[in-house]
């Protein structure tokens, strides 16, 4: 209260760096809106009713004008779309998609722990290409290498998605990367069959991981982008993200549960591969609905 009506030394320097440093090439400048309030209630008044006559808001300035009078201020309402006209095609598509993206990714998380230690097996009894069993049989300190493997790669991917974004748009890249994952899926298992040789197990471990990682990291960040373009109206945006959210909870409870249940029913069966396979036809599932969806 004391400081209210003095200069603010800051918030000077600030707008100095700004205007001089940082904005030194932009023939762009902001002025300030003298009649912030007539503005305000045209602008409103247009949003309220659209049927009105345009020539009575317009004049040689925009600013100045004799604005149409409210007889209480809250006759401005809000509008928000009806709850029962949420639900779109093209939510619905993007939802369920979601949905998916989130369960092969979680099961594959929990999963893939899973099989790194597992112990290997000699597979005497294989009837390849399908009938086989057995993990990769690494020590602790070595799962925790793999696991290091998806930092060390992933990170720099996430630099690049800004610029392939721009480059494809959001669901065209959607597309591009998610088939990834299933080929991914598809290779992991056979990892088992590998003889047990640090300079064979290291390099297939790195070339299968970095597939399921591009898929990831560029299917991710795209997925809360389409789910927010997705939705109808301004008004219902936070719905959209409320229920994105709840199936995407869902997703990531479900994956390791049903991925944990489909390794033992494969390893009992001597199919160590049945749940990871599985795990690709839902992600060629996923791929399948972006083909329903649309980019806003």
């Amino acid at each position: 209260r004391v400081m209210r009506h003095k200069p603010d030394l800051g918030r000077r320097i600030g707008a100095w760096l700004v205007n001089n440093i940082f904005c030194r090439h932009s023939s762009h400048r902001y002025s300030r809106l003298e009649h912030i309030d007539d503005f305000y209630t045209t602008s409103m008044d247009l949003e309220t009713h659209p049927q009105a006559p345009l020539h009575s808001y317009t004049s040689s300035n925009p600013l100045h004008h004799e604005a149409p009078a409210f007889n209480q201020p809250s006759q401005i309402e809000k509008y928000k779309l009806p709850f029962s006209q949420i639900w779109t095609r093209n939510v619905l598509w993007t939802l369920a998609a979601h949905f998916f993206l989130a369960l092969h990714i979680s099961a594959f998380n929990a999963v893939f722990l899973l099989l790194l230690p597992l112990p290997r097996s000699d597979n005497a009894h294989a009837k390849l290409p399908f009938r086989f069993t057995g993990g990769l049989g690494l020590p602790s300190a070595k799962v925790g290498l793999a696991t290091a493997i998806i930092g060390v790669i992933g990170l720099p991917l996430q630099l690049f998605y800004p610029t392939f974004n721009t480059r494809f748009g959001t669901l065209k890249l959607y597309r591009m990367a998610l088939p990834f994952s299933p080929m991914a899926y598809t290779v992991i298992p056979f990892l088992a069959l590998i003889p047990d040789k640090a300079y064979l197990v290291w390099p297939a471990l790195a070339c299968v991981l970095g597939l399921q990682i591009v898929a990831r990291t560029f299917t991710l960040p795209g997925a809360i982008i389409l789910i927010n373009n997705s939705s109808p109206h301004p008004s219902v945006l936070g719905t959209i993200h409320g229920v994105a959210q709840s199936v995407s909870s869902a997703a990531r409870t479900l994956g390791p549960v049903i991925g944990g249940w489909g390794l033992g029913l494969g390893l009992r069966h001597n199919i160590v591969g049945a749940v990871w396979w599985t795990m690709a036809l839902v992600a060629c599932a996923n791929w399948s609905m972006t083909w329903l969806m649309q980019d806003g």
